[in-house]
């Protein structure tokens, strides 16, 4: 056996064909596996993974391979589609497959190569012990450990067939009366890439705000994950592989998966649905119409639901496939901390109040790092006394506007304000992923939107981008964290402009202003009295608090000496003779 070492994915056809050949000598024959596969990361995650290819010839023919990424600077290796694929392996006719392991192990050994990363790897895979025996071998410790359960719905007899097809028509049946009053019910499965391009933009933006709505962040907000998903779904319609599906409400896209059919195997990989028609569960009315029609075709022998313990996918499972986390580390010190960190983990997870606190803790720890590589440990020192003498005595004064519409807000045919959404939340996630600030605010707006009271409004371009955010509530109880009071409102029906945000990428640009203009005369016309407050030393926001309209009526002093705490207020000399009993509420 002679091992050859590409970097980069070889692009020769005769390659690409051994390659895939291969593929289908394997004990379980996955999609996850294929040249296309491999090739759809390396163009996606150019920037960050450095892949490359170990080939295994035996008599001039291919009889392995495995891809694999880099990092010379940590000298890790791990599989290549790691981030991206349910199941990874060592690509081999079983009888080859641990003599291949051995020799690719043993070259990374010798290439100085101190972790290696083998996630996802199948359990029932012969790679599983061979990569543990190659690892002990070149003088790596091994760590096991299980990763995640893939659940499948096997169709290998005429029985579990039948079964399925029952199960899967008696939910459909049930579904389709309540949805069918909202319109005509028509699902889609298209091995065409168009297809797939002209909806991936609602379907990445249903994927991102269904995940919002839960406060988890959807991996299509990134936009390697998008352009890895349209590599892929235009390698794959070309090979007849791709499977995306989707279903239709009255003719408007509610539900969708991006799927594959390889090897006899319906892979159930991104699914994705409107998270305002989520009461009519459009996902699993999706699961279903392909599960139906999986029992119905003689080439599909399983679905697989993947990675995940969602509870939908335990209600329709028969079966499952166990991966593994191998790990081999050249320290056996480094294995043990490891082992340690895993089982401690394990411990800790089992109380979650405990776990919270223990991530509290650690993420001030990571903070504090940070801090400390930032301005050093000198400047570190200097911050923290700082916010220490700050508890002990400080003045913090906010200045309190009222909206004067004496003239029109500006008005732009390019911006229009919207009522904040999920899929607006979700549109700004993708755009401004590389904001530093865009995750904290999106994912703070969510948590509002969803609890409900104040509501959020944002300044949105003629291309549906969001480029300016702001909120709306009540003035009476309103909580300024620097005053550290609630508020009484100064008038009946008086309400409060706050939490307002603009991107990175637009500041400068004035949007603020236009936007709390806006905001403000769409409540007046709604018989509100918009008012908008500031910090007092923030001379900017006040700048252009002013142009959009507003006229500092008051400001609240809070004085903080040790024990004592107290708030003033200071009336305005822009105050015209407006009567208003507004003290904080104590």
């Amino acid at each position: 056996m002679q091992i050859v070492l590409h970097k980069g994915i070889p692009d020769e056809a005769r390659f690409r064909e051994q390659w895939n050949a291969l593929v289908h000598t394997m004990e379980c024959p996955q999609a996850f596996y294929t040249w296309e596969w491999a090739e759809a990361v390396s163009r996606a995650y150019s920037n960050s993974l450095q892949p490359v290819v170990f080939a295994a010839y035996g008599e001039g023919s291919l009889i392995g391979v495995v891809a694999l990424s880099l990092d010379p600077e940590c000298k890790q290796a791990s599989f290549l589609t790691a981030s991206t694929a349910d199941y990874c392996d060592f690509i081999s006719a079983p009888a080859d497959r641990r003599q291949f392991i051995q020799e690719v192990v043993t070259e990374l050994r010798r290439m100085g190569i101190v972790e290696l990363r083998m996630a996802n790897l199948p359990a029932d895979s012969a790679s599983a012990e061979g990569m543990q025996a190659a690892a002990r071998t070149s003088g790596y410790s091994v760590f096991v450990r299980p990763a995640y359960l893939c659940s499948q719905v096997p169709l290998d007899s005429v029985a579990s067939r039948q079964q399925t097809r029952t199960q899967a028509k008696a939910k459909l049946g049930r579904m389709s009366k309540t949805a069918a009053q909202f319109g005509a019910i028509t699902v889609s499965h298209s091995n065409v890439c168009d297809e797939f391009e002209s909806q991936f933009p609602e379907f990445a933006t249903a994927h991102i705000a269904r995940f919002l709505a839960t406060e988890r962040v959807s991996t299509l907000a990134s936009q390697e994950r998008r352009t890895f998903l349209t590599e892929l779904a235009r390698l794959f319609s070309h090979q007849g592989w791709l499977a995306f599906s989707t279903v239709k409400l009255g003719g408007r896209s509610v539900a969708w998966n991006y799927g594959f059919k390889f090897d006899g195997t319906w892979f159930w990989y991104q699914p994705a649905f409107d998270a305002e028609q989520g009461r009519l569960s459009p996902g699993a009315y999706l699961l279903c119409e392909i599960l139906g029609q999986a029992a119905d075709d003689p080439k599909i022998h399983t679905v697989d639901m993947g990675l995940g313990d969602e509870g939908y996918k335990r209600k329709h499972a028969k079966a499952g496939r166990q991966t593994l986390d191998i790990t081999a580390y050249a320290s056996k010190r480094r294995n043990a901390f490891a082992v340690c960190r895993h089982h401690t983990a394990g411990f800790v997870k089992r109380s979650p109040r405990f776990e919270k606190d223990i991530r509290k803790f650690v993420s001030r720890g990571l903070s504090m790092r940070k801090k400390v590589l930032e301005v050093g440990t000198a400047g570190c020192l200097k911050f923290y006394w700082s916010r220490i003498v700050r508890s002990c005595s400080s003045v913090a004064e906010i200045s309190f506007f009222e909206w004067t519409p004496r003239r029109e807000p500006p008005r732009d045919a390019k911006l229009t304000l919207q009522p904040l959404s999920l899929k607006l939340l979700a549109t700004a996630l993708m755009v401004y992923e590389s904001d530093s600030g865009a995750q904290n605010y999106l994912t703070r707006s969510v948590r509002r939107l969803l609890q409900g009271g104040a509501k959020g409004f944002a300044l949105v371009s003629d291309a549906g981008v969001p480029v300016q955010f702001c909120w709306v509530g009540d003035f009476a109880g309103f909580r300024v964290a620097e005053l550290r009071r609630a508020l009484t409102e100064p008038a009946s029906g008086s309400v409060l402009l706050f939490d307002s945000w603009t991107p990175q990428s637009h500041r400068g640009s004035r949007h603020y202003g236009k936007c709390i203009a806006l905001i403000a005369a769409h409540l007046l016309d709604l018989g509100k009295r918009p008012w908008i407050f500031s910090s007092a030393t923030d001379a900017a926001s006040i700048h252009e608090i002013r142009q959009a309209g507003f006229v500092q009526r008051f400001s609240l002093v809070r004085r903080k000496t040790l024990l004592l705490d107290r708030v003033s207020r200071v009336d305005s000399s822009d105050d015209r003779g407006l009567t208003m009993n507004l003290y904080p509420a104590a």
